[in-house]
């Protein structure tokens, strides 16, 4: 090949005249593809999958039993160690928020069970007292249906009221004719 011919080529193509591929980036669809793809030459080799990290909220490390920067009582703090008692205190602080936090936590959910169990009770009380009231309608009805079905037999609250009728009425009047 001439140098003419040599320069007229892109820089794209190799000496065969095939074009070079042309790096890129990768979308997540052909990253996802990629490595599927690299995961099936090998499909007998056993392949590791992380577990999920548990929803359990995190909080600040536990402190340490042994603390390796303590300050001695006879010098004073120098300006390189601000910064180390800075990064303590502000440890400490988050550490106890996070305690608070923990325990208004558990108070507002035991409050919030208690609201609940009464919420229960009260409405387990309204439900039985409107049952009640249900089945005393329901045997009202149903005595008044077998009185109207038969006049001549009278039932048996009807008969005890016309009796205590009766009682007064003759003790009324004795007494009339005592006088």
């Amino acid at each position: 090949m001439s140098a003419a011919t040599k320069h007229n080529r892109s820089d794209d193509e190799d000496s065969a005249g095939v074009p070079a591929l042309k790096k890129h980036h990768f979308t997540p669809l052909e990253l996802q593809k990629k490595q599927l793809d690299k995961l099936l030459e090998k499909i007998e080799k056993p392949v590791h999958i992380p577990e999920r990290p548990s929803n359990q909220k995190r909080g600040p490390k536990e402190p340490k039993d042994y603390v390796k920067n303590v300050q001695g009582s006879s010098a004073g703090a120098g300006s390189g160690e601000f910064h180390v008692y800075r990064a303590g205190r502000r440890r400490e602080y988050a550490r106890l928020r996070n305690m608070e936090l923990e325990s208004k936590e558990e108070r507002e959910q035991r409050e919030y069970e208690e609201r609940v169990t009464a919420k229960r009770a009260e409405d387990e009380e309204k439900t039985e007292k409107n049952r009640s009231k249900r089945q005393r309608r329901k045997q009202r009805a149903n005595n008044n249906k077998l009185s109207k079905k038969n006049p001549d037999t009278q039932s048996e609250s009807e008969n005890d009221e016309k009796e205590k009728d009766n009682k007064t009425e003759d003790k009324n009047g004795s007494d009339k004719e005592d006088q």
